[in-house]
C-alpha cells in the first residue's frame, strides 16, 4: 500500500494512497508503479469535487448482552416412560446383531 498519493502510469489520474485501482481507468498499480510514480502532497492540484470527501469514522462499541437467570438455566430432560424406554434398548441391540448374523450369512453363502 502506498504511503502517498500514486499517480497511474496508464492514464496520467492522481490516485488516493489507499486507491486499490485507477478511480478513471480501473487499472491496478503495480508495485513499481507503486514506488516509481509517488507524488508529493503539494502536487496535488484536482479539483475539489474529484478529491474523496474526509470522513472521521465513529468507534464501534459492541452491544452486551447478558441473558436472563431463567434463560440461562438449561431445562430438565423429561423421563422417559417405560415402553419407550424397553423400545430404544431393543433397537439398539437388535440393529447390531441382526448386522452381524447378515456378515455371517454373506460369508458362508458368499463363496458358492
Amino acid at each position: 500500500m502506498a504511503d502517498a498519493p500514486w499517480r497511474c502510469s496508464e492514464c496520467g489520474t492522481v490516485n488516493e494512497p489507499v486507491a486499490n485501482a485507477c478511480r478513471t481507468c480501473g487499472r491496478w498499480p503495480s508495485l513499481f508503479d507503486l514506488q516509481e510514480s509517488v507524488v508529493d502532497e503539494g502536487a496535488l492540484d484536482a479539483p475539489a469535487e474529484l478529491r474523496l470527501p474526509r470522513t472521521e469514522v465513529e468507534a464501534f462499541e459492541p452491544e452486551t448482552f447478558e441473558p436472563d437467570a431463567e434463560s440461562a438455566a438449561e431445562p430438565e430432560p423429561e423421563p422417559m416412560p417405560e415402553g419407550a424406554r424397553r423400545r430404544r434398548l431393543l433397537t439398539s441391540v437388535i440393529v447390531p446383531l441382526a448386522f452381524v448374523v447378515y456378515l455371517v450369512i454373506s460369508i458362508v453363502f458368499g463363496d458358492r
